[in-house]
């Protein structure tokens, strides 16, 4: 009987500190999450024109390394961002 006492209290225990805990955004921080996501789809979108420049200008095969560091830093750049968005949801 005190086992399961114990493994209830243990489990109950376990249970409330393991509950995530969440704090209200702010309005700044809210902004401030929007206007870094619409920096990444303008930073994407000039990417992207860049790489369809220079596969017109010169060939497929000799732009496939840039667009692959490109598509990296868009990668980044969402990271980065949503890297900050959780930040200021925990703070």
């Amino acid at each position: 009987m005190i086992k399961i006492n114990k493994l209830i209290l243990a489990t109950l225990t376990m249970a409330v500190f393991s509950l995530p805990a969440y704090a209200e955004e702010t309005t700044m921080e809210k902004i401030e999450a929007t206007a870094n996501k619409a920096g990444d789809k303008i930073n994407e979108t000039y990417r992207n024109a860049k790489d369809e420049i220079c596969h017109l200008v010169n060939g497929k095969m000799e732009c496939v390394a840039q667009k692959a560091k490109n598509q990296a830093r868009n990668l980044k750049d969402r990271a980065n961002t949503k890297a900050k968005e959780i930040k200021n949801k925990v703070d």
